[in-house]
Order: C-alpha cells, then sequence, then structure tokens
C-alpha cells in the first residue's frame, strides 16, 4: 500500500513535518481523509491565536512529489 506524508506549511516554513507517513490505498483516498482530518485543526488555530490562512497542507507521495497543496483558507470552506 503506497505511503503519503502530511505536512503542514505555515508562510513556507514548515509547522509540522510528517516523517512517519500514513498508508492508503491511492491518492485521492489521502487527499479524502487528509482533507477531512484538517478540519479538525481549526480549533488548534483558534487555540493558539493562529490565522488558518497563514497556513496549508501539503501531502507528498513516497516519491517526494507533491500531490497535494491546499490552503487551509480553502479547505475550510469546503464541506468535510
Amino acid at each position: 500500500m503506497p505511503r503519503f506524508f502530511v505536512h503542514v506549511r505555515s508562510n513556507c516554513h514548515c509547522w509540522s513535518y510528517d516523517e512517519h507517513g500514513l498508508d492508503f490505498p491511492d491518492e485521492e483516498t489521502a487527499r479524502r481523509q487528509t482533507l477531512r482530518a484538517a478540519h479538525d485543526l481549526i480549533d488548534v488555530f483558534a487555540a493558539r491565536g493562529q490565522d488558518p490562512c497563514d497556513h496549508a497542507v501539503e501531502i507528498e507521495n513516497e516519491a517526494g512529489e507533491v500531490v497535494l497543496d491546499m490552503p487551509f483558507s480553502e479547505i475550510f470552506l469546503r464541506d468535510p
């Protein structure tokens, strides 16, 4: 099963770097699950007094290719 790494960037710097990754059957499943989980971070940003618009989520595949790069401002506008 392919492994994907989910990173959170803040103003082009890494805020949370995933060194272990997660196994998903395919890229689309990794994308859906990551975006669903990202909705839960809105409370984390609020608790830290941070603006989610300053952050983005990035998914990288095993080859080191970025397969998703999306600002949290776009994520929070989507349905979970």
